[in-house]
């Protein structure tokens, strides 16, 4: 959850938030444990947490993700853990299965958890993926907030003369990477094939890779955007197109808490090609309206500063 050369937006989540609690005159530091050299890379950089640690006198150590731990040495300050997918859920093989190697992965996440004072899940399903209930009595679920001041209604018309797009398509944005087999690229191409029936201009458009903050702008120039992932935390991608006014149409998946606070904006369909396809045609049918922002206010980046820091101080409350 850091980013890399070749992972540069790897951790952008994290990165805001640390500027949130920072707003609210927190001192924050950021230990890279160090590029993508696999899980060697954790256990090299435990004196490095050691030292800073030493050095820095945190009040509590937030742990990202469950790799993580292979890096936290046994230190006095406190440690909270947070975990966004597939550290407790897994991570998806092309037969829809879980990886050996996320199997594992799943037993590090759980020892985290165990290791840690408090622990932060973002949805209410993931909450299941913890073991122990003991450990699940510790946790906490804080939705990924959304930066509101970057991720907000742009014009449509603006928004594709930017980024050059010309056509007059309607456009189903998929913010996913297209090889990943737990997006299921296929089942969108599918739902979006049945619509093509009656809307021959309709087309999956797949986004990915895109500086972090030009993304407001292609979800400003797309007409709906569609999930259609086996396992996901959140997804974070779903909250920032409602906060740029666009709809969303997603397999039960996640965060699914979204479709009770934003119903008109938030639709769950069954995971078939024309369950999906009547939802995209429900919110196409708002095509021409107006947008306006459908986050909601407990979903913002500095609410979720808030309740990440009322976590900090039960936990050292306790101490």
């Amino acid at each position: 959850m850091h980013a890399s050369a070749r992972y540069p937006l790897r951790g952008v989540v994290i990165r805001r938030l640390a500027m949130a609690l920072r707003q609210r005159g927190h001192e924050v530091h950021a230990i890279d444990v160090g590029g993508d050299a696999g899980a060697s890379r954790y256990v090299a950089a435990r004196p490095k947490v050691r030292e800073a640690v030493l050095a820095l006198r945190p009040h509590v150590v937030h742990v990202h993700f469950g790799y993580s731990v292979l890096a936290v040495p046994h230190v006095d300050p406190p440690l909270v853990a947070s975990f966004y997918g597939d550290d407790l859920n897994g991570t998806t093989t092309e037969s829809g299965g879980t990886t050996i190697k996320s199997w594992a992965g799943r037993y590090v996440a759980n020892w985290l958890a165990w290791r840690s004072r408090r622990s932060i899940v973002v949805s209410e399903g993931m909450l299941r993926a913890l073991w122990l209930r003991r450990v699940r009595g510790r946790a906490v679920v804080v939705r990924d907030g959304v930066d509101d001041s970057v991720f907000c209604v742009r014009s449509r018309v603006e928004a594709r003369r930017r980024l050059g797009i010309e056509d007059n398509k309607i456009r189903i944005i998929f913010p996913h990477e297209a090889t990943d087999p737990n997006k299921r690229v296929q089942l969108a191409l599918a739902a979006v094939a049945v619509l093509r029936v009656s809307i021959p201009a309709i087309e999956l458009w797949i986004v990915n890779g895109k500086p972090a903050d030009e993304m407001p702008w292609y979800y400003a120039s797309a007409d709906a955007m569609i999930v259609t992932s086996r396992r996901e935390g959140g997804p974070s991608s779903a909250k920032e197109a409602l906060a740029c006014g666009l709809p969303v149409v997603s397999v039960p998946v996640g965060d699914l808490q979204l479709a009770a606070d934003v119903p008109d904006a938030m639709l769950v369909r069954p995971g078939t090609p024309e369950a999906l396809a009547d939802g995209l045609r429900t919110v196409l049918a708002h095509l021409n309206e107006p947008r306006r922002s459908n986050l909601p206010m407990h979903l913002r980046l500095s609410n979720t500063a808030m309740q990440v820091e009322a976590v900090y101080r039960e936990t050292l409350s306790e101490r």
